[in-house]
């Protein structure tokens, strides 16, 4: 009489395969995710600093005390932030508060973590999602720390050097400057430029 029925070896052999190919579907799952998250982020960023590019021009237009608007880009928490530039000095006897002139603002050792204020809460410090990571591409020449946009054409300022706000940035034959996005095992990389005129481009 003949038994029908699996050996171990067979089991084994199925649930050694079932494994390793469950192991692939994770990994596989994981880092589509990671490349999903890092096109998103790099979609976010772009759309932040073309919001701080129009709130600029809009603050000249309204006449508020709002000198500029800007992002900030911290590298070692991996976040980013729209602020308000602020640092206008009020006019005796009343009236509109007077900013900075665009020389002055460009002047060395300019930028300061003072004059830029909280646009709002849900835009201030803003981590990458989970799985990108924000570098510095390994070139700080032309990793942009902050860009800011002065009204009123408005004027696209960065940021490379930790305290000076560039008006004509890098080098002539390329004027842009760049912000990097990877996935967190740097599989993937994305960068975001801004040149001179304030085009971004992905």
């Amino acid at each position: 009489m003949n038994k029908n029925g699996f050996t171990m070896i067979e089991i084994l052999v199925v649930l050694a395969i079932t494994a390793l190919l469950s192991g692939l579907a994770i990994v596989y799952t994981h880092a589509g995710q990671d490349q999903i998250s890092l096109s998103i982020e790099e979609s976010k960023i772009a759309e932040l600093i073309l919001e701080a590019k129009d709130l600029s021009v809009a603050t000249y237009a309204a006449n508020v005390k709002t000198c500029a608007y800007g992002v900030h880009f911290n590298y070692a928490s991996s976040t980013y932030s729209l602020f308000e530039y602020n640092t206008a000095q009020p006019v005796s006897g009343g009236g509109r508060e007077i900013c900075p002139s665009l020389a002055s603002t460009t002047a060395a050792g300019a930028v300061s973590a003072g004059s830029m204020k909280i646009y709002a809460n849900g835009s201030w410090n803003v981590h990458v999602a989970q799985g990108v990571v924000l570098h510095d591409g390994g070139a700080a020449s032309d990793t942009i720390q902050d860009i800011l946009f002065y009204p009123p054409d408005p004027y696209t300022l960065v940021n490379i050097s930790n305290n000076t706000f560039l008006g004509s940035f890098t080098t002539p034959a390329a004027p842009t400057a760049y912000i990097y996005l990877s996935t967190a095992d740097g599989s993937a990389v994305r960068t975001i430029g801004v040149n001179s005129a304030g085009q971004v481009s992905l």
